[in-house]
């Protein structure tokens, strides 16, 4: 009986919106003086299955999607989450969303989904140029893995690149 109405709060709290994950707030990333080699080695990894000439131009391409966030400021609030990397402009998804329609800089549509529990937080963005999906997972109180994974017909196979961050500088 006691965990049928644990249960039973846990699944009200997540409907209400008042869900706080175990991953907000500032998380920092470790060895960053390998992190720039390891995102190179993932973007090599997918270019080199490319046609020469396809990778000459891919290959920058897929160097700026796999900027690196020094910083992440993660956050559960009322009825969204929101995830900022470094000082850039905040992104936010409704909590519980399911293809969200927004639109990127350049007008495109992008449909947000989001999948949410205490201590992994993974929202998947599409638009025509592909799938972007963004984990966050705690491993322990202080260590948080980031993995993003791109995928694309366009790509040979998905570029994929894990980063650990802390609480801690």
């Amino acid at each position: 009986m006691k965990k049928l109405i644990i249960t039973g709060a846990l699944l009200m709290a997540l409907s209400s919106g008042t869900f706080a994950s175990q991953i907000d707030g500032k998380w920092y990333l470790q060895d960053a003086d390998s992190t720039q080699a390891k995102l190179d080695a993932a973007v090599d990894s997918v270019a080199k299955e490319m046609n020469f000439f396809v990778r000459m131009v891919a290959r920058p391409i897929l160097k700026k999607e796999t900027k690196i966030c020094h910083e992440w400021q993660l956050s559960t609030q009322a009825k969204q989450w929101q995830w900022q990397c470094d000082k850039e402009t905040a992104e936010t998804i409704p909590l519980g969303a399911n293809r969200y329609e927004t639109k990127g800089d350049d007008d495109r549509k992008i449909f947000s989904t989001i999948h949410q529990t205490a201590k992994k937080v993974e929202v998947v963005l599409e638009s025509e140029r592909g799938k972007r999906t963004n984990t966050w997972k705690m491993i322990d109180a202080n260590t948080l893995e980031y993995t993003a994974k791109l995928e694309s017909e366009k790509l040979p196979k998905p570029l994929t690149w894990t980063l650990i961050y802390s609480h801690k500088p």
